[in-house]
């Protein structure tokens, strides 16, 4: 179901705001290889994982095809960005808070964030499953590389010709016998099933091997040829963090995607049963009064306008909007009772949805969306329970209660 909203208003008419707490990787070349450049980078294989065949139709008009990294597999795995978006990826949806008492000026506190599956199949949102595994491969180096003598080194591991024929399975028993012979103990490994032809990346061929992130002394390259005639390529130390960074999501851009098995897989002590490492939580709350937020919808208001779902940086960068808004743009979403009316879409009837946002290319106004998304649909319902708990916290602050002998007395 989708609706057109603040008709006439043009995302360029408004205000520059505040803060971002999400900023989006807007890669991907205007044409099918418009800059693409001869080195085998990161952002060449973003690009050419969306590089497709050209279609001639028979009225000259050119469209676009299957993939180019569509065409080609390995014993189940394939290439990152090859499968299906869901309905939701990229676009955006509101979170806040309508405590307004204790927010300044009496207004509500608004949020507009970019919906992302974080998916590796995923042909939207795959550059954020990327960025998310290498921060996490990141926290954890570092997190063991505190008071160590070595860097991390970035290697690859490749295997006689032969490998193709064999299975995966038998490869990753192969590789543990390699290791042993190169005296590699602590490392993370990302299998890559296929090279390519090209500079552009867009033409992959059936080659398995091996990038690892290694700590510690690694046995000499030419004994270890001799002994299991696999080659070994020593890439270089890895002596920042940006740079730990920047190497797990080269490996991951074209690293080999199959369901059920682990991208990265995390060796001796750097392993999940040796090294704990804390995630960093997902939740925040309003920073004003510190209630959870929920999901909200923007509503057209005649006293003033909503707050735009994005604004640009100098550098091209999306960001969505954080700040104060009237709280007359907003209205709470409920899940808890859903009841839809006779007149809903027969999709609303049967099950809540979440009002999600994206603007028209064409017309450049705000479009109102409502799609299924059990994350959303869970957090709703999560933020319900604990802000009537909190809500009624403060009151409680407010007019505190001495209890003495069971008997209540109010001061």
């Amino acid at each position: 179901m989708t609706t057109s909203i603040f008709t006439n208003q043009k995302i360029s008419s408004y205000p520059v705001l505040t803060k971002s707490n999400y900023l989006e990787n807007n890669i991907e070349p205007h044409s099918l290889f418009e800059g693409i450049r001869p080195t085998s980078n990161f952002e060449n294989y973003i690009k050419a994982a969306k590089a497709a065949y050209p279609i001639v139709h028979e009225n000259g008009e050119i469209t676009k095809g299957a993939t180019y990294w569509s065409g080609v597999s390995y014993d189940g795995f394939t290439l990152p960005a090859q499968g299906e978006y869901k309905a939701y990826c990229k676009k955006w949806f509101s979170k806040g808070c309508n405590n307004t008492r204790q927010h300044p000026d009496n207004l509500h506190y608004a949020e507009h964030i970019l919906k992302s599956c974080k998916m590796a199949s995923c042909p939207k949102c795959f550059v954020d499953w990327i960025n998310k595994q290498a921060n996490r491969s990141t926290q954890r180096f570092m997190k063991y590389q505190e008071n160590k003598q070595y860097k991390f080194r970035h290697i690859v591991l490749s295997p006689p010709l032969k490998a193709k024929d064999y299975n995966y399975k038998f490869l990753k028993k192969w590789l543990g016998k390699v290791l042993k012979e190169a005296n590699i103990k602590t490392a993370s490994v990302v299998f890559h099933p296929f090279r390519f032809h090209d500079n552009e990346k867009v033409q992959p061929y059936v080659s398995p091997h091996f990038h690892l992130i290694v700590y510690g002394h690694v046995t000499n390259t030419i004994k270890l040829y001799n002994k299991t005639k696999w080659i070994i390529k020593n890439k270089g130390n890895l002596e920042r963090e940006i740079d730990i960074f920047n190497c797990v999501r080269y490996m991951l851009s074209h690293a080999g995607i199959r369901k059920g098995n682990q991208v990265i897989r995390y060796l001796g002590d750097i392993s999940y049963r040796k090294l704990k490492v804390e995630k960093e939580s997902g939740k925040h709350d309003c920073p004003y009064c510190e209630l959870p937020l929920t999901i909200f919808r923007i509503v057209p208001s005649s006293k003033s306008r909503p707050p735009p779902l994005f604004t640009k940086t100098e550098e091209g960068k999306t960001i969505g909007f954080v700040g104060l808004y009237e709280p007359s743009c907003f209205q709470m979403v409920e899940i808890d009772g859903y009841k839809a009316d006779k007149e809903s879409p027969y999709e609303l009837r049967k099950e809540p949805r979440i009002p999600f946002y994206q603007i028209n290319n064409k017309t450049q106004e705000v479009e109102e969306l409502f799609l299924y998304s059990f994350e959303e649909i869970l957090s709703v319902k999560m933020a319900s329970s604990d802000i009537s708990y909190r809500k009624y916290e403060l009151a409680s602050a407010k007019y505190p209660v001495l209890r003495v002998n069971h008997v209540t007395k109010w001061f």
